[in-house]
C-alpha cells in the first residue's frame, strides 16, 4: 500500500486490510524515509511493516513493495480505498478454483470523497458497470484495449506471476493498463470473483486526474505498444496493415501512435454519410462497404469512444464472422 502522505483515508484503508477474514498476511506500507511515522499512526498490529521506497513516484513505491514482500501471494491496495472484509479470502479462493487465471482483481463500488455515492458522476457509474460486467477471462482479454479491465488497487497474484511480468514499469502512461496489457500478451488469464470487494474512491486528487501520465494520448500510446508487441498476435510488427475505424480525435491518436511505432496504417473507415471526409492524416477514408470488398487480411482497429456505437460495430463484425483479437482490435 503506497502512502505518499498521511490523509484522512489512510487509517481506514489499512484497517480494512488488517480486518480481513484471511488473517495470514502482512501489510507493507510503502512511503518515504519517514514511513515509520506513518506506521506509528496506523492500528497497532505486528503484521504492519514500513518499507521506504527506492525512489520517488508510484512505480518506485510499487517495485519497492514487491521486492520487500515475503508472502506467496502479493496484493495491491491504495490508501484511499476500503477493502471488504472477505476480499483477500475470496480472491485466493477464486485463484485456487480457476487454473486458467493467474491475475485476479475484484468488482468495485465507486465512492466519493465522503464515502458516499452522491459525488460519483454518471460517467464513472457507467465505467463501474462496464468494469463489473467483466469477470470471465475471455471477456477481460477482449476488453484489454478499451480500458484497463482490472482496477489496479484490486490486483492479486502469485509472486511468480508478478516476477514473470516484472512488476510495474515506469512508462509515460498508465502503469496499471500497461501491466494488464502485458499480462494479456503473456497469455496470463485474468478474472474476478462475483461479489463487490472494494470501495474505490473517486476524488479530484486521484493521479488519474492530475498526473500527465494519464492523459488520453498516453493511454493510446500504451495500447499501441502492446498492439505492436509480437506476442499480441496482431501481426502489426510483421507489416500487417491496419484500418482504423473512426475519424474523430481518438482515431487520430491511434494513427499517430501506430505510425510512430512503424505500423502500416492503410487509412480510416467511416460511415457512408453526406459530408464524410475523403482523407485524414493524408490517408484515404473509406466506407465499411468499400472496406469489406478490399480489406484482405488487414487488422481493423476500432477507435470509437461511444459505447453504443462500439457495440453496434462489434455486432456487425460478429455477424460477418470477424473475431476480436484476430481480425480486429477492440480499442478505446
Amino acid at each position: 500500500m503506497p502512502v505518499r502522505a498521511w490523509r484522512t483515508t489512510t487509517h481506514a484503508a489499512a484497517a480494512s486490510i488488517l480486518g480481513q477474514s484471511e488473517t495470514d498476511l502482512e501489510l507493507l506500507v510503502v512511503g518515504h524515509d519517514d514511513v515509520a511515522d506513518t506506521v506509528a499512526r496506523l492500528p497497532a498490529d505486528p503484521r504492519v511493516r514500513g518499507v521506504p521506497r527506492s525512489a520517488t513516484g508510484l512505480v518506485a513505491a510499487l517495485r519497492s513493495g514487491l521486492a520487500a514482500a515475503r508472502g506467496t501471494f502479493v496484493a495491491r491496495m491504495d490508501d484511499d480505498d476500503v477493502a471488504r472484509p472477505e476480499r483477500l479470502e475470496r480472491q485466493l479462493r477464486h485463484l485456487a478454483g480457476s487454473p486458467d487465471i493467474g491475475l485476479v482483481g475484484t468488482r468495485v463500488r465507486l465512492i466519493d470523497e465522503r464515502g458516499g455515492r452522491d459525488g460519483v458522476g454518471a460517467g464513472f457509474r457507467r465505467y463501474e458497470t462496464w468494469l463489473n460486467a467483466l469477470t470471465a477471462p475471455a471477456a477481460i482479454r477482449d476488453a484489454c484495449f478499451v480500458e484497463c479491465p482490472l482496477p489496479h488497487p484490486t490486483l492479486l497474484a502469485h509472486r511468480d506471476v508478478w516476477a514473470r511480468l516484472g512488476g510495474c514499469r515506469d512508462v509515460d502512461g498508465p502503469e496499471d493498463h500497461d501491466l494488464v496489457l502485458r499480462a494479456r500478451n503473456a497469455g496470463i488469464g485474468m478474472g474476478k470473483p462475483e461479489p463487490v470487494l472494494l470501495d474505490w474512491r473517486e476524488h479530484p486528487a486521484r493521479l488519474t486526474h492530475v498526473d500527465p501520465r494519464y492523459r488520453r494520448e498516453a493511454f493510446t500510446a500504451v495500447r499501441a505498444d502492446a498492439a505492436m508487441d509480437p506476442a499480441s498476435g496482431f501481426g502489426l510488427d510483421g507489416g500487417r496493415r491496419a484500418w482504423i475505424c473512426g475519424t474523430g480525435r481518438n482515431a487520430r491518436r491511434w494513427h499517430d501512435a501506430l505510425a510512430a511505432r512503424g505500423a502500416s496504417v492503410a487509412g480510416f473507415v467511416d460511415l457512408d454519410r453526406p459530408g464524410a471526409r475523403q482523407r485524414k492524416r493524408h490517408l484515404p477514408v473509406v466506407t465499411y462497404a468499400t472496406l469489406r470488398a478490399t480489406r484482405g487480411d488487414a487488422l481493423l482497429i476500432t477507435a470509437i469512444t461511444s459505447p453504443d456505437a462500439r457495440a453496434a460495430l462489434v455486432k456487425d463484425f460478429s455477424a460477418r464472422g470477424l473475431v476480436n483479437g484476430r481480425d480486429y482490435l477492440l480499442g478505446g
